[in-house]
């Protein structure tokens, strides 16, 4: 065999092996894409073909969000059949005293291979999860329907005090300041809440010219610490014996934003 050809066989078997989940994660894409689009449409028994039997009865009971728009940020194929899509919506919301206010609210949804085709669904170990907690069957009721959280948060779920929940989400700091002497800092946020909380990056920090950023985890339970750990990036190398000119400060921000309440962070980044 002539060795010539070896190496561009080996380069193709190898990039081939790669490509089965491209397929996959631009079906799921248009899945995702057609389902929402329903959504922004309010034509809700059509998107209901795309629902997985064993969440019918959910997305019957469900309230349905009015959403102006929608826009996919992340794609995770869990498994084969299963994956998780973040998706960024703006959603009309009644405020009391405040009227109707459009939110920008990125969310995790769950999609399952069924049939040929991704349906969306709600996975058994994420129902019932609110920033109050798990929400459980009131046994004391006797009907086994009624949902006992009082307590559970500051003002009950009759009357939640919304502020002093928002406030129970802390970041340690809000600003770091990057050097070659010091390229690494930490900030560890802290979810006080008595439910688990989902924390995500802005698109824009993964990219960031001046540092790399990592967020672990991204789902904290009640309690839970994480870590967002910032490293900057290094200054790049000349040829020769040609030296890089210092660049002097630089700034940039990343966006931290918890759900379900929304709550937003900055934190400014600085880079000498």
């Amino acid at each position: 065999m002539d060795r010539r050809l070896l190496f561009p066989v080996i380069a193709i078997t190898a990039w081939a092996q790669q490509q089965p989940a491209q397929p996959a994660a631009e079906a799921l894409r248009d899945r995702v894409r057609q389902y929402y689009q329903l959504m922004v449409e309010k034509k809700y028994r059509q998107a209901e073909a795309m629902v997985a039997e064993e969440s019918k009865d959910d997305y019957y009971a469900g309230q349905k969000p009015e959403i102006k728009a929608f826009e996919i940020t992340m794609l995770d194929l869990q498994t084969e059949t299963t994956a998780k899509v973040t998706i960024r919506i703006k959603v009309l919301v009644l405020m009391p005293g405040a009227g109707a206010q459009i939110f920008d609210v990125p969310s995790a949804t769950y999609w399952k291979l069924e049939n040929g085709a991704w349906n969306w669904y709600i996975p058994a170990e994420t129902k019932g999860l609110t920033p109050f907690g798990k929400m459980q069957p009131n046994s004391a009721a006797g009907t086994g329907t009624g949902m006992d959280m009082k307590g559970a948060a500051p003002g009950g779920i009759d009357n939640p005090d919304i502020g002093a929940l928002i406030n129970q989400i802390k970041l340690d700091q809000t600003s770091v300041s990057l050097s070659a002497q010091e390229p690494s800092r930490t900030v560890t946020i802290t979810n006080g809440l008595p439910g688990p909380l989902d924390v995500s990056l802005d698109p824009h920090s993964l990219t960031s010219k001046l540092f790399q950023v990592e967020l672990t985890p991204s789902h904290l339970e009640a309690g839970a610490k994480g870590v967002i750990t910032i490293r900057r990036r290094p200054e790049p190398r000349l040829s020769g014996d040609a030296k890089p000119q210092p660049a002097g400060k630089q700034k940039d921000v990343i966006i931290v934003t918890t759900e379900p309440l929304h709550r937003t962070f900055n934190i400014q980044v600085e880079s000498n």
